[in-house]
Parts: C-alpha cells; sequence; structure tokens
C-alpha cells in the first residue's frame, strides 16, 4: 500500500512521467540489490523496498499510459501498450531459463534492474509530462 499512496501523492504533485521514472530507477536499484543481498535480512529489506517501488511503478504506468492517446483511439492504445507487456511476459521466463544457470540469481536480477533503466530512459526520453494538460493538448 505505501507505494501506491506514494506515487499517487507524487503523481499530481510532481508529474506522472518524473513519478514513473523515479519508481521505475528505485526497482532497478532495489532489484539489483536484492539480487545481490548478503543476508536473509536484507533479502527482506530489499524485497520491501523493491515492491515499494514496483507498486508506485504500477500506479504511476496505469495513470500515465492512458493519458498518451487521443480519446479516438486510447483503449486501442493503452490495450496495445498492454499487450506489448504480455508478450515481454511470456518472452521474460525463456530468457530466464538462459540467463539463471550462467549468471545465476544475481544475474536474473541485474538483467531486472536493466530492464528497468531501460524503461526509465524511454519515459525520460520519449514521454511528454501530462500534468495540468487536458487531453486535447496532449494528443495535439
Amino acid at each position: 500500500m505505501p507505494g501506491f499512496i506514494t506515487a499517487a501523492w507524487l503523481i499530481d504533485a510532481w508529474g506522472r512521467k518524473g513519478t514513473l521514472a523515479l519508481m521505475l530507477v528505485g526497482a532497478a536499484v532495489s532489484a539489483y540489490a536484492y539480487g545481490n543481498a548478503p543476508s536473509f535480512a536484507m533479502l527482506i529489506v530489499f524485497g520491501l523496498i523493491m515492491q515499494f517501488f514496483m507498486f508506485g511503478m504500477w500506479s504511476g504506468l496505469y495513470a500515465y499510459t492512458p493519458e498518451l492517446y487521443p480519446t479516438r483511439a486510447r483503449a486501442t492504445g493503452a490495450g496495445c501498450a498492454s499487450a506489448v507487456g504480455r508478450i515481454g511476459s511470456l518472452i521474460g521466463p525463456s530468457i530466464i531459463g538462459v540467463v539463471l544457470p550462467t549468471l545465476g540469481n544475481a544475474g536474473v536480477f541485474a538483467l531486472g534492474a536493466g530492464s528497468f533503466v531501460v524503461a526509465a530512459i524511454a519515459v525520460l526520453t520519449l514521454g511528454v509530462e501530462t500534468k495540468g494538460k487536458s487531453l486535447e493538448e496532449v494528443s495535439g
């Protein structure tokens, strides 16, 4: 719950693009730390931090993505974006099946962290801030 609540507050106070990028970078750092945790206690701590940022990321993603499409294409655009994510969820386990035996758990979480960084860079470079703008302004 804290990740959802924090993201909801940041989305309104700071903006969608920045909040989503922050949550993605936080998820990347904590996923890497989780995969390299030196003890069980640190595994729990990093896991909680990672979940905080990942729940915040989902909050930001589902608030931000629909705003990026014009009204006439919003459902199709958000649906296509979600479908691309589903394709990733189909391919991911196969990639992990290759990475795990060669790089171990740390390599799997480093791969996840790298994916979050790539997503954050995409949001920062390709995304538009939608805070305070009408949907017509964003899509126009």
